[in-house]
């Protein structure tokens, strides 16, 4: 429902992410000052997987910059990276490739949404999302999907998720009285999503009701920048 948007040419060709002409310096100052962080914290659930020779499903993988650090890595056999945009999947992480230096070989792209994968059952080891999984409208859906595929001792990884606490959330009921002259405590309807980009608001108990219903042990660790990495294990 947000392809549109992700797939607008004159609208990506103004973000950082727009790497075709070879110029990555923007790019790469926006990463180092902002999301590598995260990625870097990311990292340890990854090599701490037990397991060798392991495949990773990137979902909603933009130009693959996760997807090529996450090749980089000795553990990892395989990369199989999608998304819905046909110009990110296509040469923007191309040049993705060639800006981190990533390993070609163990890199595969597939355009698509993250609710329909093409992949076998039981066949992956860690499914890997940054800033995507509050893009999904049907988080439950999406997670059905990924535990599917996902191997017995398969393990679910959310990079870039909001924190939203009960500070932010007086703020915004404070700030809604204020603008809306109306009181409501109703979080959904404080925090709705952006019809645009597609962006939904979870709390910490919303990702902690929906994993643990599918069976899944879940732990998260809270970043300096706000953000939270997820780590769901499939027991």
């Amino acid at each position: 429902y947000t392809s549109e948007y992700w797939n607008d040419i004159k609208e990506e060709k103004k973000k950082e992410w727009w790497i075709e002409d070879g110029n990555y310096k923007r790019c790469l100052n926006f990463l180092n000052q902002s999301l590598m962080t995260e990625y870097k914290s990311s990292e340890t659930f990854i090599n701490n997987y037990n397991g060798d020779n392991i495949k990773v499903a990137d979902l909603a993988a933009g130009i693959g910059w996760t997807s090529v650090l996450i090749s980089k890595l000795k553990k990892v056999k395989e990369v199989h990276s999608v998304e819905i945009s046909k110009h990110r999947i296509g040469i923007l992480f191309e040049n993705s490739v060639k800006m981190l230096l990533g390993e070609e070989n163990k890199l595969f792209r597939y355009l698509g949404s993250f609710y329909d994968l093409k992949f076998g059952d039981n066949s992956i080891d860690i499914v890997y999302m940054s800033q995507a999984f509050h893009h999904a409208d049907a988080p439950l859906k999406l997670l059905y999907e990924c535990d599917r595929v996902l191997k017995d001792n398969g393990r679910i990884i959310l990079v870039g998720e909001q924190y939203i606490g009960i500070k932010r959330i007086l703020r915004r009921f404070i700030g809604n009285i204020i603008k809306r002259k109306k009181i409501d405590f109703n979080f959904y309807n404080l925090f709705t999503p952006d019809p645009v980009l597609g962006d939904h608001y979870y709390r910490v108990s919303d990702y902690m009701f929906i994993f643990k219903s599918l069976g899944y042990s879940l732990e998260y660790k809270q970043l300096d920048n706000g953000t939270v990495i997820y780590i769901a294990d499939k027991i």
